[in-house]
């Protein structure tokens, strides 16, 4: 299923507004008022990603971290962490597959929002250690969609 139309079946099922798509073909949402996140079509793939940090706040430490963390998506649920050099920021993204659906899109949403808070809680207070095996990982926000 096309991406701008998931997205729009899932919008109407949770009371939203239809997205209109950019120029390019994908488009920007905002959750809970300061979780950016982009979609962008590429053929048959989509990619999300979202601002997790500034860049000027890591070492080399912290970098190589943050490689170890995304290496094969051990620490990102499959996601992969890059360095925007113009604007300074750590971003995060996730290359996904068709979506079959919008319950298909939620999922990818919801796991990909929770990476996100993840990982912009940890790069704010400079945690970048690998959580042991028993650490839970915490849900995205819950049973139910977040606020958009």
């Amino acid at each position: 299923m096309e991406l701008i139309h998931a997205m729009n079946d899932l919008a109407a099922a949770i009371g939203m507004r239809p997205v209109e798509p950019e120029e390019s073909g994908g488009f920007t949402l905002l959750f809970d008022g300061e979780h950016e996140v982009a979609f962008v079509p590429d053929g048959s793939a989509t990619f999300f990603h979202a601002v997790v940090g500034e860049a000027a706040d890591l070492d080399r430490e912290a970098l190589l971290s943050l490689l170890e963390a995304s290496l094969l998506g051990a620490d990102t649920d499959g996601a992969a962490f890059g360095i925007h050099k113009a604007l300074g920021e750590v971003v995060l993204w996730k290359r996904y597959g068709e979506f079959s659906g919008k319950e298909d899109l939620e999922t990818a949403i919801h796991a990909f929002l929770g990476q996100v808070l993840e990982w912009k809680r940890r790069l704010a207070e400079g945690r970048f250690a690998l959580p042991t095996a028993d650490t839970p990982f915490p849900s995205a926000f819950g049973e139910r969609f977040l606020q958009v």
